[in-house]
């Protein structure tokens, strides 16, 4: 990963076990593509499932990147921001599994000041295993922490 792209996973609020993200592999104009592989020790793993509804965090982390990338040149440490919810969510794998390696890609179809509407794709290889529309608000001030 390049150094831009690995400096907008330090901008995004999240630490620690709640950082879904393991790498931002590409960011355009209007689109991000991350990558997450998930480990034994994902704080949503059990028995080595991965209830299939993380793909909506990692929908609205992957948004919080590409805002990060937005206002990169920004004096923000940190982007804030919320998930304000989903229009439609279809998944189409019944578990995920510690080992699996996800790639979300996001693409912002609206954006209006604050709010966005990304059209989002998860992929297990070739495979499409969930797909979704989110709602995000960016806010204008910085997350402490």
């Amino acid at each position: 990963m390049s150094a831009d792209l690995d400096a907008l996973l330090e901008r995004i609020p999240h630490r620690g076990p709640m950082r879904f993200l393991d790498e931002v592999l590409a960011v355009g104009p209007s689109w991000i593509r991350t990558r997450t592989t998930l480990r034994e020790e994902f704080i949503m793993a059990r028995d080595g499932l991965v209830s299939p509804l993380v793909a909506i965090e990692l929908f609205a982390q992957s948004a919080a990147a590409f805002m990060a990338h937005r206002t990169a040149s920004s004096n923000q440490p940190f982007v804030q921001g919320a998930l304000l919810g989903s229009r439609k969510m279809d998944v189409f794998a019944e578990t995920f599994a510690v080992g699996d390696t996800l790639i979300a890609e996001c693409h912002e179809t609206f954006g209006a000041g604050a709010l966005a509407q990304f059209d989002c794709r998860l992929t297990r290889g070739e495979e499409t295993i969930a797909q979704g529309v989110i709602n995000v608000v960016s806010g204008a001030g910085v997350v402490q922490g």
